[in-house]
């Protein structure tokens, strides 16, 4: 018996809840409701842009209330984002304020038959248009951050240098320039990066506005940073004529010079080579000043400015004579050809430390002529000679020496040719030196 009561209050129940909906959505004729906020949408705006010049400044953003009347299943299927409206701007002919007339349309789920809207009369909307203006301005990049101790920043590179930005009249004619800014910190290698950018004035202050339209929406932009190290500058001896950077005395102006460039570039890099100086060249008893170029490699920046360098070299301890020598020698001799020499003696001046040098004697020097040059060619030949000084340690030919060689075919009268053995002896040294 409960049971029953039970179910009987149940499907009294449903039955009540059914007919309220029946009522609610099919037999009460009409409700109504607000649709809030509806955008507007504008037709023929291209036309504004490219037959008149002109271009909409005030509603573009415009949206529309309306109060709908219909059968509450039809009106819940309407919102703000399925009811169309549209303004026309054809008629739109000048700059200044305008009154438009708009059009609703409904989705295609809900009759135009089966909703009403409030005053359909007042369908009116207030644009304000103004003359399309189109400029071009300079781009401008701000770096806002710091680099790492030890680093320096170059000036920004941009993508583009100009943009061209177009808008009201009123509103283009006051910017001065785009202004792209870069926010880093403690950078110590290269920054790359797209960017946003805003419009500013000449007084710096930013122009915001949504009817101003830009070619591009972002700049590419690149800073590089570049590792500052100071670099000594050094020159390499070339030993020769009896010195030995131990007899040099040099000193370079500048000493040193500040590069920038990569971390990796820079690692290990602890002096800056500016050249070569062959010690057989630098007189005796006067100091020589040469003068180089500062050359670095392609991925460095000289910071200094400096490009060349001098470098005087003065040379100790050492003593020069010039001896009259007559021991001049012929090796390899072309095979089946006859080697004669034109050359009686030379002048050749030499140095050494100057405890040994008044023991050094014209009987210690032998100058040969190397011949394997010449090949099987015969006439006169000015050929050069290797100057050894036997017996002395660290006694050297200053300059280059050269001896008159003839060559011709052999007669069946000339002796047979002995080979000589030009190897220095132990003591001796070879100084092949460039012309003083």
């Amino acid at each position: 018996m409960k049971r029953n009561k039970i179910i009987s209050l149940l499907l009294a129940a449903v039955i009540s809840v059914s007919l309220w909906v029946y009522v609610v959505t099919t037999v009460t004729p009409e409700d109504s409701q607000w649709i809030r906020n509806i955008p507007v949408t504008f037709a023929n705006e291209d036309g504004l842009f490219s037959d008149r010049n002109l271009t909409l400044t005030q509603g573009r953003n415009a949206t529309v209330d309306l109060k709908v009347y219909g059968k509450r299943q039809d009106l819940l299927k309407l919102s703000n984002s399925n009811i169309t409206i549209t303004a026309d701007l054809a008629d739109v002919l000048g700059p200044g304020e305008w009154q438009l007339r708009y059009k609703v349309e409904m989705p295609e789920t809900v009759s135009d038959n089966d909703i009403s809207i409030e005053s359909r009369s007042t369908y009116e909307i207030d644009v304000q248009v103004d003359l399309l203006s189109v400029k071009e301005i300079p781009v401008q990049a701000v770096f806002q951050g710091s680099v790492a101790d030890g680093y320096v920043q170059d000036p920004i590179e941009l993508e583009y240098d100009t943009l061209e930005i177009s808008g009201p009249q009123d509103q283009v004619s006051q910017v001065d320039h785009a202004q792209v800014v870069l926010e880093r910190t403690n950078l110590s290698k290269t920054v790359s990066d797209s960017l946003t950018y805003t419009l500013v004035d000449a007084d710096g202050n930013e122009i915001a506005s949504d009817e101003i339209h830009c070619s591009v929406d972002k700049i590419g932009v690149m800073m590089t940073v570049s590792l500052v190290k100071e670099l000594p500058l050094t020159v390499q001896f070339i030993d020769g004529g009896g010195a030995t950077e131990e007899h040099v005395v040099s000193s370079i102006e500048p000493s040193t010079i500040t590069v920038k460039g990569s971390a990796e570039d820079l690692e290990g890099m602890n002096s800056l080579n500016v050249g070569n100086i062959d010690l057989s060249t630098v007189p005796t008893n006067k100091a020589y000043t040469g003068t180089f170029n500062i050359v670095l490699p392609d991925n460095l920046t000289n910071m200094t400015g400096e490009e060349t360098a001098a470098v005087t070299v003065e040379l100790k301890n050492l003593k020069e004579k010039t001896l009259r020598v007559t021991n001049l020698e012929l090796a390899n001799t072309p095979s089946n050809l006859k080697a004669s020499l034109g050359t009686v003696s030379l002048q050749i001046k030499v140095r050494g430390p100057s405890d040994v040098m008044d023991a050094v004697t014209a009987s210690s020097i032998r100058a040969v002529a190397d011949l394997d040059s010449i090949g099987t060619s015969t006439g006169q030949f000015n050929v050069p000679v290797d100057v050894y000084v036997d017996g002395f340690s660290g006694v050297g030919a200053m300059g280059s020496y050269s001896v008159l060689v003839s060559i011709s075919e052999p007669t069946e009268s000339d002796d047979t040719a002995v080979a000589v053995d030009v190897s220095p002896g132990t003591d001796g040294e070879v100084s092949p030196s460039p012309q003083e």
